[in-house]
């Protein structure tokens, strides 16, 4: 190999992710093809709107990245690789990227990023987990209107920090980051901060120099750190991370260090995210895969919480993540027993089908068979399909439903010509204490298989409560069997037993009644909507309400439903059981007061419930 060939070698193994094929033999071919570009100052590298077909090596000089509008965005010096995200996406580069300094640029073409790519783990990895390029993605991520914008600091902090004293040794302190399993060490002296150690300062300050392990830590350490408070946001640490280089911060309180957060803390913060959440879930080809990743939900629940999010995006989002449990489910299922001999749909109910759903729920499902199902072919297939993924959903979180309102049982899995009959019978001849319990199948929606099914059933649904408004007569009076707990001069009365019994149940006597109340009217006009909000839309412009009641009845829910995920991420912080149960001693004076104004809505609206629909019996 000749001297210039021999040189980009060298340059590029001193850096990642090509340190990791010193011994490939590929890269001495790869180097073959590399083009060598000298830019001056303010010279393109990837003009703006042009595809590109290249991985830019910066071996000197310096280069910024800006966006479309020409704003900065970042800039990188000698080591760093750019390019990689356009061709991953055939070539269309969302950024354009600028020489700031005379710069030599080493050009990789696309055919060898793409086969490294595939072929080597640890050059995808990198390009994967690269650090600022993730955290810029972390930070401007919206995921359901959520981001490290809004995220406090000390959210992503995993555990107490590891400390050691000045005066201690590089071999104390490699091992109590060994034994600990941690990337930094704080330096203490008289309990005040003096330093950072981190993995990167051991190979760089202390086995590249040849340094003796007796070394005190004081004379490799970074002194005095770049630090924040306990107070600040995340969107801070990210911000700091990317104009000073570092990847690790130390979190003070007052002067005490509570913590260190890392650049992989921020991305896995970020990574138990919803969507990337349920993009794992449809990754996983076991079980045991999706019970691990059921047990960050609790985590994705509480980020969500702290990040200021509404009522409706956590509905949303934890109602998407159980889709996705059951999606994933039903497709191993198939795999499981096979194809299905007819086809079928898959249908959630309740608060899954209304995108609802909290951290404390249950599973409320059915299943839809096509016409053409015959209970002696086909009855044992959907019975195992049914019964393994009830069973597996409970043990990704999703308890088995108490009331035993599941495609499992027999009753809950029947062709759509059944399902049809069955909302005729309850519609035409309603009885109260039945359809008390049956409310649950009038918010029905179709998360796998064939989706007409569901599709018709509603349709037929909305039809029958049309012609025969006696129903809504039996519907309203259900919907005023939960009340408020709302005693004299507007006293919240409890109603909780044992551990519960200086609390009620804000789901029972809060969100359950709105959400019967909406669902009622929505009946009534022929909404063919799920959601409660969505609902109160389609009731509010059919003028079933008076002016301003619709609005009075979201924000009633909004109000109720904060409280209770609040609740439960206090539960959860507590490492509680969670439950549906508030202790009103525990609200502020604030929740107190709004929390009266929502029950006294939904009483006035129980009441103009049961005379709307009054004496309207078939």
């Amino acid at each position: 190999m000749d001297v210039e060939l021999t040189e980009i070698v060298e340059a590029l193994c001193q850096h990642a992710p090509f340190s990791e094929l010193a011994d490939d033999p590929q890269l001495n071919d790869m180097v073959k093809e590399v083009e060598v570009q000298y830019l001056r100052a303010g010279e393109w590298a990837i003009q703006p709107g042009i595809l590109n077909h290249t991985l830019f090596f910066i071996r000197s000089g310096a280069v910024e990245a800006l966006s479309k509008e020409q704003k900065l965005i970042r800039r990188m010096n000698e080591g760093e690789l750019f390019g990689y995200a356009s061709l991953l996406r055939g070539g269309k580069f969302s950024q354009s990227m600028r020489a700031i300094e005379d710069s030599l640029l080493y050009r990789i073409p696309a055919r060898w990023f793409l086969k490294l790519y595939e072929e080597n783990d640890s050059f995808s990895d990198f390009f994967e987990l690269e650090q600022e390029v993730r955290l810029k993605v972390a930070m401007e991520s919206q995921s359901s209107g959520i981001s490290l914008m809004t995220c406090p600091i000390v959210s992503l902090l995993r555990r107490k920090p590891i400390t050691i004293g000045i005066d201690g040794n590089i071999r104390m302190a490699a091992k109590m980051m060994a034994d600990n399993k941690v990337s930094s060490l704080l330096i203490m002296e008289n309990d005040i901060l003096v330093g950072i150690l981190t993995d990167r300062d051991l190979r760089n300050r202390v086995v590249a120099a040849g340094l003796d392990y007796d070394t005190p830590v004081g004379q490799v350490m970074t002194v005095d750190p770049v630090t924040m408070d306990s107070g600040d946001y995340a969107a801070e640490a990210v911000l700091k991370m990317m104009e000073k280089n570092i990847h690790h911060i130390p979190i003070l309180k007052g002067s005490q260090p509570v913590g260190v957060v890392s650049t992989g803390d921020i991305i896995q913060a970020e990574s138990h995210g919803s969507i990337y959440l349920i993009s794992d879930i449809y990754k996983q080809t076991s079980i045991e895969g999706l019970q691990a990743i059921s047990r960050k939900m609790t985590h994705t629940f509480t980020q969500l919480v702290l990040a200021d999010a509404n009522t409706q995006m956590i509905g949303n989002a934890m109602s998407h993540i159980g889709t996705a449990f059951v999606k994933r489910l039903l497709k191993l299922g198939e795999e499981k027993f096979g194809k299905p001999p007819v086809p079928y749909c898959f249908v959630a109910l309740g608060s899954q089908a209304r995108e609802e759903q909290t951290i404390k729920t249950d599973q409320d499902n059915a299943l839809i068979l096509s016409n053409h199902y015959d209970p002696k072919a086909h009855g044992e297939y959907f019975e195992k399909l049914s019964d393994w993924v009830c069973k597996s959903l409970d043990m990704c979180g999703y308890p088995l439903c108490t009331g035993d309102v599941m495609a499992s049982n027999t009753l809950w899995r029947q062709p759509l010509n059944q399902w049809k009959k069955y909302f005729s019978d309850w519609i035409k001849e309603p009885k109260a204490e039945a359809l008390l319990h049956l409310s649950i199948f009038f918010d029905l929606k179709g998360i796998y298989g064939d989706k007409y099914l569901a599709k018709d059933l509603s349709r037929h649904i909305r039809k029958e409560a049309k012609a025969n408004p006696g129903f809504l007569t039996f519907m309203a009076r259900n919907a005023n069997q939960r009340k408020p707990p709302l005693g004299f001069f507007r006293q919240f009365v409890l109603d909780g037993e044992g551990k519960q019994s200086r609390t009620f149940n804000l789901k029972e006597r809060g969100i359950a009644p709105i959400i019967d109340i909406v669902r009622v009217h929505a009946l009534a006009c022929g909404s063919d909507k799920l959601n409660t909000l969505e609902r109160l839309e389609d009731i509010d412009n059919a003028g079933l309400l008076p002016d301003g009641r619709a609005k009075d009845l979201a924000l009633a829910l909004e109000m109720i439903g904060m409280v209770r995920i609040r609740s439960q991420k206090d539960q959860i912080e507590k490492e509680l059981v969670v439950t549906n149960h508030v202790n009103p001693a525990l609200l502020s004076s604030f929740e107190k007061r709004h929390l009266r104004d929502a029950f006294h809505i939904v009483e006035r609206q129980q009441e103009f419930i049961k005379f709307r629909y009054a004496g309207k019996r078939s």
